[in-house]
């Protein structure tokens, strides 16, 4: 087991990045956390926050963000409330990626990539 010098959390000595916040261990000279940008890659999922709020925000009523992040419930129940409310649903998919937007990158990733929920709205 070894140290994540970014989240202090414990992970397998052959992981190439941390399973907590998405620190990577390939490069151990330069030891950088990764960035808060928007649109860099969260974790090994490769998933970015920039991308899942754009869809949110553009295509939220279809619940393309939910496909995006692997999420396939999430997106057909996204598709069958925005037909149910008359495509009201696209306020809440609007929301949520401003929301997106605002949260930092280890908060995004936990929140959306690595949660078991298969339906995270807020």
């Amino acid at each position: 087991m070894k140290q994540c010098p970014n989240c202090k959390q414990y992970v397998e000595d052959s992981a190439a990045f941390c399973n907590h916040c998405g620190y990577s261990f390939v490069n151990s000279q330069q030891a950088q956390p990764v960035g808060d940008n928007a649109f860099d890659v969260c974790g090994p999922e490769g998933k970015s926050r920039g991308v899942a709020a754009l869809l949110a925000i553009l295509l939220g009523g279809l619940g393309i963000q939910y496909f995006y992040l692997g999420k396939v419930t999430a997106g057909i129940l996204s598709i069958v409330l925005s037909l149910v409310t008359c495509g009201c649903w696209s306020v809440i998919a609007l929301i949520q990626g401003i929301l997106m937007l605002c949260m930092t990158n280890q908060q995004f990733r936990m929140k959306y990539v690595t949660n078991p929920s298969s339906f995270p709205v807020f």
